[in-house]
């Protein structure tokens, strides 16, 4: 049985990772680069995705510059911050990511969702972090700064 999103937030706990992070858009040919950054990262955080265009990965931006990705990128968004749950997260949650971009969307901002299978990731300007933060403290069980 499907477990309620909104009871599930209440007893979640949201972090804010420390760093910042660019959202790098990088073309198929430099697959070595995006996945090079997650073994090199310095933050404890990346993501990879792969899609039909090539790969967006989310990274601190120590590592973007040192691994020089602006030479190899298409485009970069940010700088970025990046809040997770940090509380063991239940699978079979619908509308779990909704409950929590309905209320941020509302205000016209912006908390773009990157799943995982322990936990869900958040990512928003840098500039809006603390109203996003805020919001978030409003329906989840609390979120810390690290």
């Amino acid at each position: 049985m499907p477990l309620d999103p909104v009871k599930t937030w209440q007893k979640m706990q949201v972090k804010v990772w420390p760093e910042e992070y660019f959202l790098v858009d990088l073309p198929f040919e430099h697959a070595g680069l995006a996945f090079g950054a997650m073994q090199e990262a310095d933050a404890r955080y990346c993501s990879v995705t792969r899609d039909q265009f090539g790969f967006s990965l989310i990274v601190d931006t120590q590592t973007w510059a040192r691994l020089g990705m602006s030479e190899k990128e298409r485009n970069h968004f940010g700088p970025l911050k990046v809040l997770s749950t940090d509380s063991e997260l239940p699978f079979d949650v619908p509308g779990f990511i909704r409950t929590a971009i309905e209320p941020v969307n509302a205000r016209g901002l912006k908390a773009a969702p990157i799943c995982g299978l322990r936990s869900d990731h958040f990512f928003t300007g840098a500039d809006t972090i603390e109203e996003v933060a805020e919001l978030f403290h409003q329906f989840s069980g609390g979120v810390r700064f690290d």
